[in-house]
């Protein structure tokens, strides 16, 4: 099986703002090739929760080229390839958004996720392997991590999840962050909600603990956009906004559920950040 694993950090919400990208590409079962590339977003501009998830800063890019000053070094990873991402949903969409802002022709590819694979965030997923994540949200590092993850599900191995180090809590839903949603923001507000956001009408739970923004806070905004919050997950569920140390029952059941035909989508607060400001 040949691949290219692939990973965007963004500067901003909008999923065109790529800064990096990291590109890992894979012949019978090893990695051949791999670049990472620091991108000037449009304008340099870059958002302060952005910053903090990758640590890259409109400095570090300023005399960076622009997406399409390296496109012809980046198109041979992508044209005619198999790319895996790891939430390829993420970063499928900031590959084609920003070809499409700089009028650029999207080329022939397939792609895999191996996050929707395995259920599970990088990280994780690595811990359960073994596998060696040094700098997590460095885009050649994760794609160099994706891209071993693959291999593994390639080769049919399973994860041992024991492997993955938590936090130890007594009751850890009882703890700041795992405070249970309760009263009027469990009533959907469609007549005053915005039906132009991802989240309106959709039924949303949230799991684990957020870090950049509370549960409460999150919860009233997406309320305010018009979605109906649950604080159980069933077949119907859209979305699990998912911060750190998710409930393992609330895991467990987005996989049954998906594999009986539900389409529950995971999504980790970054994403949950940038769909909020799209």
């Amino acid at each position: 099986m040949n691949f290219t694993a692939i990973d965007i950090e963004t500067a901003q919400g909008p999923r065109w703002s790529i800064c990096q990208i990291g590109l890992v590409k894979v012949e019978n079962f090893k990695i051949i090739d791999e670049v990472s590339f620091l991108i000037q977003p449009p304008d340099n501009e870059y958002s302060s929760w952005n910053t903090k998830t990758h640590g890259i800063t409109a400095n570090d890019t300023k005399d960076s080229p622009i997406f399409p000053e390296l496109w012809d070094e980046i198109k041979p990873f992508i044209e005619n390839q198999k790319l895996v991402a790891h939430n390829a949903s993420f970063d499928i969409d900031c590959l084609t958004k920003t070809l499409e802002l700089y009028d650029i022709k999207v080329p022939e590819f397939e792609h895999s996720c191996t996050m929707k694979s395995t259920g599970a965030k990088l990280d994780e997923i690595c811990q359960a392997y073994n596998i060696e994540l040094v700098n997590h949200h460095d885009a050649l590092c994760d794609a160099r991590a994706c891209a071993n993850v693959f291999l593994k599900l390639l080769n049919k191995e399973k994860p041992d999840f024991s492997k993955v180090i938590r936090e130890k809590k007594t009751d850890s839903f009882m703890e700041p962050g795992h405070e249970r949603i309760k009263g009027e923001l469990l009533q959907p507000d469609l007549e005053n909600g915005n039906p132009d956001s991802p989240f309106y009408n959709k039924k949303i739970v949230f799991t684990g603990v957020l870090e950049k923004i509370s549960r409460q806070e999150a919860a009233e905004i997406v309320k305010n956009l018009g979605a109906d919050i649950d604080t159980g997950i069933t077949k119907r569920t859209n979305y699990v906004i998912t911060g750190k140390a998710p409930g393992p029952s609330k895991m467990k059941k987005i996989e049954k559920y998906n594999n009986e035909g539900s389409d529950i989508k995971i999504v980790f607060e970054n994403e949950f950040l940038e769909m909020l400001n799209s």
